[in-house]
């Protein structure tokens, strides 16, 4: 078997605001794996000059997506670094099929873990969320606070609220998901991978849960993606 098919390469899937920023780090570390946030890659990227970051700062500019093929180009070059040899948990990939179709011909996903919440716990979610602009991390108004109010106890950035986190944006991030995340959903499904669990409640229950889902040793867990999921 091809080394790359033996690690444990592990995507995150659900609806905004589901939780899966806040767990991809605490996950990988209880696996001993590393994390690696997309969005992160490509700041990274656009903030050294190179020439993929050049390319995508351009799209992102102008207010589009930045293309999946450097996306795809950056988690190739990222799971070729030799602390991803046992694996890697993905956050910010894939977000639509043909991400997904791309990943795989990198490496081959063994879990795609479903976050699943309903409509009106991302509505809470989001309306309180707030983040890190310099390192990314998440924070929420209802108990999940800096200890001093607007700097970042990780690194000292300022907490913002992110612009499509605004009650107006909520509703379109959902129509979104509705159409580009369902068919994610269903691919994993048949190729066994895909792991549902349910993301309400506190932080350390959710992840026990997560972690329990990734180390099920029966692919033929019978899941399925449905609107509400």
């Amino acid at each position: 078997m091809n080394k790359k098919h033996q690690k444990e390469i592990i995507v995150l899937l659900g609806k905004p605001g589901s939780g899966k920023g806040t767990q991809a780090e605490p996950l990988a570390t209880a696996l001993g794996i590393p994390f690696v946030s997309v969005g992160k890659m490509l700041r990274t990227e656009i903030k050294k000059g190179s020439a993929m970051g050049k390319e995508a700062a351009s799209f992102v500019a102008s207010g589009r997506l930045v293309p999946n093929r450097i996306t795809t180009a950056l988690l190739k070059r990222r799971l070729n670094e030799s602390d991803a040899d046992n694996g890697i948990v993905i956050d910010g990939c894939p977000r639509d099929l043909e991400q997904a179709l791309l990943l795989e011909k990198v490496s081959h996903v063994t879990h795609a873990v479903l976050i699943s919440i309903t409509d009106k716990e991302v509505i809470r979610r989001i309306a309180g969320r707030r983040v890190c602009s310099k390192c990314g991390y998440n924070y929420h108004i209802e108990g999940n606070m800096p200890k001093v109010e607007g700097v970042c106890d990780r690194c000292g950035g300022e907490i913002v609220r992110r612009d499509d986190d605004k009650p107006s944006i909520i509703k379109e991030r959902l129509v979104s998901y509705r159409e580009d995340t369902i068919p994610v959903l269903h691919y994993y499904r048949r190729l066994r991978a895909l792991r549902r669990i349910d993301g309400q409640g506190g932080i350390e229950d959710v992840g026990r849960r997560m972690l329990e889902a990734v180390k099920k040793s029966d692919k033929g867990l019978k899941v399925y993606a449905s609107w509400n999921s």
